[in-house]
């Protein structure tokens, strides 16, 4: 906990200096340093020991790891974490007396238990993404009640809650005493957030595999159909007193309570992007995943698509702005700077993908668009001094220029499609590798590609080669699957900074001057370190131009 909160107090005591007056490149985020280091001494000092106390440890361990951009450490601790999950046996209740009447053990240990099983089960889903072989902790497998409200907690007042999915309760709770109303009541708003992150794996995972499905059929055998709709049903479950309303900002702002607040919100509206970018070009990692649903779906699909990706990043890009005039620090959490480099990606790219977004909202307007894109840029800014975000930030710049350069133009007055080069669809599909690698599939921002980045001497997957037309971009480079190398030929291997991995280029002279695997770890840029731990959803990053 001092580690984590170093770099506010840095900030504000130590150097007594406002805001405004700090440089640009004022960084925090290494101040708790010594601390991490010495919470780290005492995790390895009780490795052999199972307490719940040494789990808590570890979940701060991992956050302070993402925050200061150390994915290897982040990664591996995630590792542990997830074993002691499973020693504990925190994802069932510890025994069926749920009101605690025989006093074995008190409700505010039950609870503190359950929560921090769902701290575990959110940290594991930041890092799957909807890939199988990356989770440790299945929604299925959790058994227990979702959080209770805050002042029940505090009280120390037991209480039923639901489990997970919606309308069900632990199987040994006499439903003839207890209400499902009052089950409802009493979730607290981490259980909506726990809730709509369940339905957002599941949605990343179904845009993952694509093949066979239509997604414009509404019958019940179509996914994308019941996806909507279990999202829709988590959005509407959430009660009046979670709504986004001015009276709810100041009431959560009052009680500490704005980030999770403006967080559940956000959450929903990225998670409806993330399934409707089906529709929309260059929005799902590979395009050429979305290929045949853009060509065979009706009009009115694709429309919709890019109608729902531009509302919901507007609305996201709002919430944003909104959250950092209110209360600054507030906005100070990893995924806040993935929200607002997101939110920046998604609305370009839909901008790009459509052209004349007037014909699909009727209020619609570049000026608000691109005052969204300058308030993300300056909240990634804000937050790079206290994460380690440099990448987030000027992949939000290379957003706002990219649409400068597209948009800069009177109302009306379209520039020529063939002005973007993210308008071409006609690059060649990759052959498959001859063994599978994570690496192939995951987007080079996530979690598990940046680990494997700090790891020297690593094993490298089989290596092969895509060959470079003049319409590819770089950002398509970066992220497309490798074809096959040929083994007969000596290789001269440059490093690709967008993906950190090796590509190969065939030429005649032999290997020997093939750089060690430490030389070649040298070589990344200084921001590699800071690449996004969220980034396996499969965004585009507009980097190539930074690069």
């Amino acid at each position: 906990m001092c580690a984590l909160a170093a770099p506010i107090y840095y900030a504000k005591v130590v150097i007594g200096t406002s805001e405004d007056e700090l440089s640009a490149d004022t960084r925090f985020y290494n101040a708790g340093k010594g601390w991490a280091e010495a919470a780290m001494q005492c995790t390895f000092a009780t490795f052999g020991n199972p307490a719940i106390e040494c789990l808590m440890t570890e979940i701060l361990l991992h956050e302070y790891y993402l925050r200061v951009g150390d994915y290897s450490k982040a990664f591996l601790i995630s590792g542990f974490i997830t074993r002691r999950v499973q020693l504990l046996q925190l994802n069932v209740e510890h025994d069926n007396d749920i009101l605690c009447q025989k006093n074995q053990i008190s409700w505010a240990a039950k609870e503190s238990r359950r929560r921090v099983l769902w701290a575990c089960y959110l940290l594991d889903a930041s890092i799957e993404c909807g890939i199988d072989q990356l989770r440790f902790v299945s929604a299925g497998d959790v058994q227990i009640q979702l959080p209770c409200v805050e002042d029940s907690f505090i009280r120390n007042i037991p209480c039923i809650t639901e489990l997970l999915p919606v309308g069900k309760l632990l199987p040994f709770v006499d439903k003839q005493r207890v209400a499902v109303a009052s089950a409802v009541d009493n979730i607290d708003m981490r259980g909506h957030y726990i809730r709509a992150m369940a339905i957002r794996s599941k949605i990343l995972r179904y845009v993952k595999h694509l093949d066979g499905e239509i997604p414009w059929e509404t019958n019940s055998n179509s996914h994308f159909h019941n996806l909507d709709k279990e999202l829709r049903d988590i959005e509407s479950s959430i009660p009046v007193s979670l709504k986004m309303s001015t009276e709810n900002v100041y009431i959560y702002k009052t009680s500490g309570r704005l980030n999770l607040f403006f967080g559940l919100h956000i959450l929903i509206s990225q998670t409806y992007n993330d399934l409707y970018r089906v529709g929309v070009s260059r929005l799902v990692f590979p395009d050429t995943a979305t290929q045949w649903i853009r060509k065979n779906a009706p009009e009115e699909f694709i429309h919709m698509c890019h109608r729902m990706c531009i509302t919901k990043s507007l609305y996201i890009g709002s919430l944003l702005r909104n959250l950092w005039d209110c209360h600054k620090l507030s906005i100070v959490d990893t995924p806040y700077a993935v929200h607002s480099q997101i939110c920046s990606s998604v609305l370009v790219t839909a901008l790009t993908s459509w052209r004349d977004p007037e014909s699909l909202i009727a209020d619609f307007s570049y000026q608000k668009c691109e005052e969204i894109l300058q308030s993300n840029v300056q909240i990634l800014k804000y937050l790079a001094r206290y994460i380690n975000a440099d990448l987030y930030c000027e992949s939000a710049v290379q957003a706002l220029r990219r649409f400068k350069t597209l948009f800069s133009f009177e109302v009306g007055e379209f520039p020529n499609d063939s002005s973007s080069s993210m308008a071409s669809n006609d690059n060649p599909e990759p052959k498959n590798p001859i063994q599978f690698s994570l690496e192939y599939i995951l987007n080079p921002l996530g979690t598990y590609p940046m680990a494997r980045k700090q790891i020297y001497q690593r094993h490298q997957p089989e290596l092969t080669h895509l060959t470079q037309s003049e319409d590819i971009t770089a950002s398509e480079i970066s992220q497309s699957t490798p074809r096959q190398s040929h083994p007969s030929h000596g290789t001269d291997y440059s490093i690709n900074y967008s993906t950190g991995l090796l590509d190969s280029q065939l030429y005649s002279d032999a290997a020997d001057s093939l750089p060690s695997p430490e030389e070649v770890f040298l070589q990344l840029p200084d921001w590699a370190s800071g690449i996004s731990i969220m980034g396996g959803m499969g965004y585009p990053n507009f980097l190539e131009g930074y690069i």
